[in-house]
């Protein structure tokens, strides 16, 4: 199933991010079966980078602590075909451009797909991804883009029409964490991408409580969870019980 057929076909769909390497490789992959358990639409899988700028204290702490523990890109890649095998839902990868340019960025993509993966979150793509977008869709990958609150209309037209999958819709005008509210505008902001798209829009950066989900699942396709579920595994003895039940109770009604 595709990215945005899987979002459109799931009555809740929520989307958890994981970051690769924590508490290991092949934790990692268990804590992934356990959020596909858990009923989710999608697993956005973080690769660690040594510089996560988009990402709050929460993730770059996951961040270090995988990078720390040994991750490795080849590691990664020996897994995700196992990891992919496991599931039946899309699995998409987020990562700074730095990581997938090392051994060059078309060849990594090509292998992406071919591991399993569905589509590629890139928060620090170039501004003109117009070359990259043709990269992902000659490489069978949808490139996800985010669009902050911040965006004008005519750089989200721009920035749609070099997009797949879903549009990511960022909540805030800052770094992913945990918040205890989310701004008001979000609403009109999901509306204005609907008229301007027919992708799916999910919203994501702060979302950390069942209530959130609620109230964003009202008026939005998905909704994505990234913080609030990393720090729970960290501070967890049993991850992957942990991720799979706290999903759980995020994807039930």
């Amino acid at each position: 199933m595709n990215i945005t057929d899987a979002i459109r076909n799931t009555k809740r769909a929520i989307i958890p991010y994981v970051t690769a390497g924590l508490p290991d490789i092949e934790t990692t992959g268990k804590i992934i079966k356990a959020l596909s358990d858990a009923g989710v639409a999608a697993i956005e899988i973080g690769i660690p980078f040594s510089d996560p700028m988009a990402d709050g204290p929460v993730l770059q702490k996951a961040s270090k602590m995988a990078l720390d523990a040994g991750f490795k890109m080849d590691a990664l890649f020996e897994h995700l075909p196992e990891w992919a095998s496991t599931v039946t839902i899309p699995l998409i990868v987020m990562s700074y451009i730095n990581p997938l340019m090392h051994r060059g960025i078309e060849a990594t993509l090509k292998k992406l797909k071919t591991s399993g993966i569905a589509g590629v979150i890139i928060p620090d793509e170039p501004s003109d991804a117009a070359e990259l977008f043709k990269m992902t869709q000659s490489a069978g990958l949808d490139l996800i883009r985010l669009v902050a609150p911040t965006t004008a209309l005519e750089r989200k037209k721009e920035v749609l029409s070099q997009c797949s999958g879903f549009i990511y819709a960022v909540t805030v005008k800052g770094v992913t964490g945990v918040r205890k509210a989310l701004p008001e505008e979000v609403q009109a902001q999901v509306a204005q991408l609907r008229l301007l798209s027919d992708l799916p829009v999910c919203v994501g950066f702060g979302v950390s409580s069942k209530e959130q989900v609620d109230g964003i699942l009202r008026f939005a396709d998905g909704v994505i969870i990234g913080s609030y579920l990393m720090e729970r595994i960290m501070n967890s003895d049993n991850a992957v019980k942990e991720a799979g039940e706290l999903m759980k109770g995020f994807a039930r009604i």
